[in-house]
């Protein structure tokens, strides 16, 4: 007799998957942004995810501040961390030759994962920390499904929305599009390639800050936990194409949802490489894919 597979379990990995995918997605389309206009590989992008999810389980235990709050707090202060961190160290390397500016800002992106790293570790620990929430539950069958989770879809849909909404309506927006596309055409119509690459870099920066608080509220984070991060990243944008919202949206979804069956038909060990070998396999199946995407 073949053996039929429970559709009650297939279903809660699905949902499990979605909400993993729904994250990721939103963490790498913050990279991809910046990659997209800047030019930039930020390599402390899943750090920096780090640093504020870890910000922000230590204001929800210490002043027991609600997650609107933290969300208002972090999400402008990631804004300035990440236009400070342009203007200080990345903007200088603007002037040099494409390839040096290229090496330049690998160097950069490494140095600072290890350091904001290591700073983490020693002002706030080392140990792995999460937002523990208490939360309604709601049975479909034998599908559990909790508030938080719903809660988390809402707040990565909204995220979505509005990011897209405003790369389409909003001035800054067709300037980051403009620089995308052509920085010289785009510097002619008046847009401001330097700013334009900084405003990029702090709203990559904002929108991994609201990726971070979401994710330490189902997943314990560590300051080292970001550079696993920034490869999954890296992995959807190269399956989705750089600065495309749809695309990184279903590639994000495949990615949470292919890790969420891994990890319980095979092995959870094997659930973080699996980025790995779905973007290798992809690439080898269809050499043309990183290739023929286009920003949006």
């Amino acid at each position: 007799m073949a053996y039929l597979p429970d559709f009650g379990i297939l279903a809660q990995l699905l949902i499990n998957g979605i909400l993993l995918g729904g994250l990721y997605a939103l963490i790498a389309f913050g990279l991809s942004v910046i990659y997209g206009v800047a030019g930039i590989l930020n390599f402390a992008h899943g750090t920096i995810l780090a640093m504020i999810s870890i910000a922000a389980a230590i204001l929800f235990e210490s002043l027991r501040l609600p997650l609107a709050v933290i969300l208002l707090v972090l999400t402008p202060a990631g804004f300035v961390f990440g236009w400070v961190f342009h203007k200080v160290l990345l903007s200088p390397l603007q002037a040099r030759e494409p390839h040096q500016r290229t090496i330049g800002t690998v160097l950069v992106t490494v140095g600072a994962l290890i350091i904001i790293g290591d700073v983490t570790a020693v002002l706030a620990g080392a140990e792995q920390r999460v937002i523990r929430l208490s939360s309604t539950f709601f049975e479909i069958g034998s599908v559990i499904v909790s508030g938080t989770q719903i809660g988390i879809l809402v707040a990565v849909s909204v995220s979505m929305i509005a990011l897209h909404l405003f790369l389409v309506m909003s001035w800054t927006g067709s300037s980051m599009r403009a620089v995308a596309q052509n920085r010289i055409g785009a510097a002619l119509c008046g847009a401001d390639a330097s700013n334009t690459s900084a405003m990029t870099f702090a709203i990559g920066a904002s929108i991994v800050a609201i990726a971070g608080v979401l994710y330490v509220i189902s997943y314990p984070v560590n300051p080292y936990s970001g550079f696993p991060l920034t490869v999954k990243a890296f992995s959807i944008i190269l399956l989705g194409g750089v600065g495309n919202l749809p695309g990184t949206l279903i590639a994000g979804l495949f990615l949470g949802v292919a890790e969420a069956f891994v990890a319980f038909y095979w092995a959870p060990q094997w659930a973080p490489a699996i980025s790995i070998i779905i973007v290798l396999g992809g690439l080898l199946l269809f050499p043309g894919l990183a290739r023929t995407r286009r920003a949006a």
